[in-house]
């Protein structure tokens, strides 16, 4: 199967227009708020992404319309990483940041990881830290999601390109249109954006910082406006709204689509929302009890679980806002942030990690074999929301599983070449692989990720690269068999 480069061009000219057009917020703000180096920068790099756009797009009119599967993992690591290149332009000229670090925040951004190496973030300039939480909105529903929306007016049926992008299981779509799923995804995530922007003013938070901090949550992504992160306000409220947003951000997008036509019993049903809820109850639990009793005589019971609660749900959804240095709570809480760091959230949500429908489904792979083992006759299925699963469906699991830790563990050792302890190792990997921008160790929410070398910044590139896509969807393209006819 020969690639359809014009096609594949023709796509990534129609997204970097796109790209273009959103950088011209940042440079209108630039004006604004009498930045007018940033303004300046914005603009040539709206001109500039636009310009390319419209050359590719232009260039490749004529093409074939049918996009295979190998046309669309090449598509999607390729949009990831051209955005993230036309995404340095700001931070290299506009903010005098080195080339590494401009790419290191650049693909944070994009891939909703969080961990920044801005210098003085709270004395940015307001149009770049606009921009950097622009970056993890557009990427936290994913670049190709909003392929789908745009490939019927481009003649192109985008069923490939998205379930490259995001797992979703065949057998339990909620509706058979993918490209109709895809718009409404959209038409939530844009409106759950917009009332968190609402929540947030309403809670005394600055129009700039509400816009900012609305763009990192439902993204599930964490870049904010303060160093500080939401522990700069010291409200409860605000905790609160960003707590229920960021859930909402690690739940499965297709139940949105679901509840919008009253499906509840499909929504109550689904087996990885259940674990997602229990997940989150027993791990805040398992934190706030200590931290209430470590917090000594005075202690608020309040403030304790609100902090438990909200540090859980940033870990588990990826998104890496903080309250407070959880490095210096009693040792259970580093414990459940590491089991955390692996596991992710839902499936088709804007979180990373491995996702728990994969460590649902292992699981009962695994208590299906041994019930085989003390019955070897028997036939056990393996279901998930009441459906078996195939053979093909369980190897696959288990190769992502499998290859998700492979590919952590050699991305540890890496970083440790670096002459890091092993828990810094560790955490920085986790973190990047996972795209959580929390760690733990040395660069815990104290650290300095600023300062570590070139080498290290590079690997954790990758793994946010490779975090982002699944994996499979990056390293497929280096396997020789793939470019052959």
């Amino acid at each position: 199967m020969s690639t359809n480069i014009r096609l594949i061009l023709n796509i990534l000219g129609a997204l970097l227009l796109i790209l273009g057009s959103f950088m011209v917020v940042p440079a209108f703000l630039g004006w604004i708020y009498a930045e007018e180096n940033m303004a300046f920068v914005f603009l040539f790099s709206a001109m500039f992404t636009c310009l390319t756009g419209a050359i590719l797009k232009m260039g490749t009119r004529k093409h074939n319309h049918n996009v295979s599967k190998k046309d669309s993992y090449i598509l999607v690591t390729s949009v990831w990483s051209i955005f993230t290149i036309f995404g340095i332009i700001p931070y290299y000229y506009g903010y005098n940041m080195s080339f590494i670090d401009s790419l290191f925040e650049s693909m944070s951004g994009f891939t909703t990881t969080g961990s920044t190496v801005l210098p003085n973030i709270d004395g940015a300039p307001r149009a770049l830290l606009m921009w950097r939480s622009m970056t993890q909105w557009i990427g936290g529903m994913g670049i190709i999601t909003l392929s789908a929306v745009l490939f019927p007016a481009l003649g192109i049926g985008g069923m490939q390109m998205f379930t490259a992008e995001a797992s979703i299981n065949k057998s339990d779509r909620v509706h058979p249109k993918i490209n109709e799923v895809a718009r409404y995804a959209w038409g939530f995530y844009i409106v759950l954006t917009i009332l968190e922007m609402i929540l947030l003013r309403l809670g005394g938070m600055p129009t700039f910082e509400a816009v900012c901090h609305s763009f990192s949550t439902l993204s599930t992504g964490g870049f904010s406006p303060h160093a500080a992160s939401i522990g700069f306000y010291g409200s409860a409220y605000i905790d609160y709204v960003v707590i229920l947003f960021m859930f909402l951000g690690g739940m499965n997008f297709t139940l949105f689509y679901a509840m919008l036509f009253a499906k509840w019993n499909k929504v109550l049903a689904d087996d990885e929302l259940k674990r997602y809820l229990l997940l989150i109850i027993v791990c805040t639990l398992s934190i706030c009890i200590p931290l209430y009793f470590a917090d000594g005589s005075g202690a608020d019971a309040e403030n304790s679980f609100r902090r438990a609660m909200f540090h859980v749900i940033s870990v588990m959804t990826s998104t890496g806002f903080t309250t407070d240095n959880y490095c210096l709570w009693p040792p259970i809480a580093t414990t459940v942030t590491v089991l955390l760091m692996v596991t992710g959230t839902c499936t088709s949500s804007t979180s990373g990690g491995l996702k728990l429908m994969r460590i649902i489904i292992t699981f009962r792979h695994l208590k299906g074999e041994f019930r085989r083992m003390i019955h070897p006759t028997a036939v056990v299925p393996v279901k998930y929301n009441n459906k078996p699963l195939s053979a093909g469906d369980l190897r696959s699991v288990t190769l992502f599983l499998l290859f998700y830790f492979i590919v952590m563990i050699v991305g540890v050792i890496l970083i440790s070449f670096d002459g890091l302890p092993f828990e810094d190792a560790f955490g920085l990997g986790a973190n990047s692989l996972g795209d959580i921008g929390i760690s733990v160790g040395s660069f815990g929410p104290d650290g300095d990720i600023a300062s570590l070398s070139t080498y290290t910044k590079s690997i954790m590139i990758v793994l946010m690269l490779l975090g982002r896509l699944e994996i499979f969807t990056v390293v497929i393209l280096f396997i020789p068999s793939f470019w052959k006819r």
